[in-house]
């Protein structure tokens, strides 16, 4: 099938079909993928599976927005791309702007003292505030991540999936909360986990496992 025959049946709910027309744009996704990569220099600590990462999020965006009418789908998926490489590359570069350890001496640096004992500046210096700035930050990119990929899935998919793995609730307990059968709401969870499972997907998560 072309790129537009599948959005149009995902868009009319056939969520299965998203991963074939993941790998068909693929190629397309990492040559622009490349080419901003090349053209920024990895500004910010960007790297090329950041970027692929940003662009299978990016299809997603896409196909909530497309239209036949408004032409070929890549045209349509290629604005998403850059919308997302830009601000993927924006926030990696806030982030190092506000990264209170930017410029300062490294805790490892080699110190002498008075005696010629051999010591390191973390011996000497306590800074909790810049380690709690770090965990903050890394905190709220964590979120924003998560998010990302969870609200990437289906209407039903995200809260079958936010019920039984947020608020630890029993497959029948989910089912009755979304007025759903058992059956039904097993077969919606199977569905949202092949999704999260993807290579794309699953190395946002797995990132963040502790």
């Amino acid at each position: 099938m072309t790129n537009e025959e599948l959005a149009q049946q995902i868009q009319q709910g056939e969520r299965d079909l998203i991963l074939p027309l993941w790998e068909q744009v693929r190629r397309f996704a990492r040559d622009r993928a490349f080419r901003w990569h090349r053209a920024t220099g990895g500004r910010g600590g960007v790297t090329l599976d950041d970027l692929e990462q940003e662009a299978f999020i990016a299809l997603l965006e896409a196909l909530e927005g497309w239209d036949e009418k408004a032409g070929k789908f890549l045209t349509w998926y290629d604005l998403r791309l850059k919308s997302a490489f830009t601000a993927a590359t924006a926030q990696r570069t806030q982030r190092d702007r506000l990264d209170p350890l930017e410029s300062a001496l490294s805790l490892d640096t080699p110190l002498l003292d008075g005696e010629d004992d051999l010591f390191t500046l973390a011996d000497v210096v306590a800074d909790p505030r810049a380690e709690q700035d770090m965990e903050n930050l890394e905190e709220i990119e964590r979120q924003e991540s998560v998010r990302r990929v969870v609200n990437s899935l289906q209407t039903e998919q995200r809260q079958v999936i936010l019920l039984r793995y947020y608020h630890d609730m029993t497959r029948e307990q989910t089912a009755q909360r979304l007025h759903l059968t058992k059956a039904r709401a097993a077969t919606i969870e199977a569905k949202a986990l092949r999704l999260l499972r993807h290579p794309v997907n699953s190395r946002v998560l797995l990132q963040y496992r502790q």
